[in-house]
């Protein structure tokens, strides 16, 4: 079973990646997507669609964050405070589950004490202020070993997922000891048309590495919207897109007059189902989408 991390939105792509045997997808909470990756937060519409394929999500929390000057205790806890909100509030992850913070490059000793781990000793203070000192997450980190080794030792986190460049500080140490729960493995590929990284678990941890499913009255299967037979309306070709908005990539195109399973999303926004097998396809404006009784 394949363990992957992007921060593309895979909704339009769960179908492949089912075939080449993806167990669990790695995605990405943060405060804002940016130009670059314009869809690198987990939806809930996403999650949702991950976990109806019979996949496991797992979390990572990280806004840029690839150098000292994104830590600082007050950074973590603004940090900890989005990530744990977001969870419980937009996604519903279920409590047990983890939440990794991502630390994207290779901090010296003097960084670690002065900026890492004040970063996150604020995550702490977050997780502690909003749940009254009983967290429903557990806390990871995303980084080198090193990173790992001085915040498992100061009791800041409980999850470990070693980033790939084993060059960096501790973790070769890290991996020999076997003191991680993943390991993120260079290099970077495609797969199903999608830009990832693939992982390995450390077999000394089975499969509880954080990751989770949404419960079954969550799932995309159970929305109250029921799908439907819709006619494409629009007078040009109607653009499908990855994700229910226009900052999503455009993944196909419906005809006028064609006809599609849509169920809607929001007020504007419909998933599309070509296949009529349940699993979204892409995201059309309802507009431009007539239900046909």
């Amino acid at each position: 079973m394949l363990i992957i991390d992007t921060p593309y939105n895979t909704t339009t792509k769960l179908r492949c990646l089912s075939k080449e045997n993806v167990k669990t997808v790695i995605r990405y909470y943060n405060f804002s997507n940016s130009k670059t990756f314009p869809d690198k937060c987990l939806t809930l519409i996403e999650a949702q669609s991950i976990c109806a394929q019979g996949m496991n999500i797992a979390v990572v929390f990280q806004q840029r964050q690839d150098n000292a000057a994104d830590f600082s205790e007050i950074k973590g806890y603004e940090a900890g405070r989005r990530a744990y909100r977001y969870a419980l509030n937009d996604i519903g992850q279920p409590e047990g589950s983890g939440i990794y913070f991502s630390v994207d490059f290779d901090a010296s000793t003097n960084e670690i004490t002065s900026d890492i781990i004040p970063y996150f000793q604020g995550v702490q203070r977050a997780f502690n202020e909003i749940s009254g000192a009983q967290p429903a997450y557990r806390v990871g980190i995303y980084g080198s070993g090193a990173t790992a080794n001085a915040l498992t030792k100061n009791g800041l986190c409980s999850l470990v997922w070693l980033a790939m460049s084993s060059g960096f500080r501790g973790t070769k140490d890290a991996i020999k000891n076997g003191t991680y729960h993943i390991e993120q493995k260079a290099p970077s590929a495609k797969l199903c048309g999608l830009d990832l990284d693939y992982n390995l678990i450390n077999p000394q941890h089975a499969n509880d590495f954080g990751a989770f499913v949404l419960p079954v009255e969550t799932s995309v299967v159970a929305t109250s919207h029921a799908a439907a037979t819709h006619e494409v309306i629009s007078r040009t070709s109607l653009r499908l897109r990855g994700g229910p908005g226009t900052e999503y990539s455009v993944v196909s195109s419906l005809k006028p007059g064609q006809l599609v399973t849509a169920k809607p999303v929001n007020t504007e926004w419909s998933s599309i189902d070509l296949q009529g097998d349940g699993l979204i396809d892409g995201f059309a404006a309802s507009a431009f989408l007539k239900e046909l009784s």
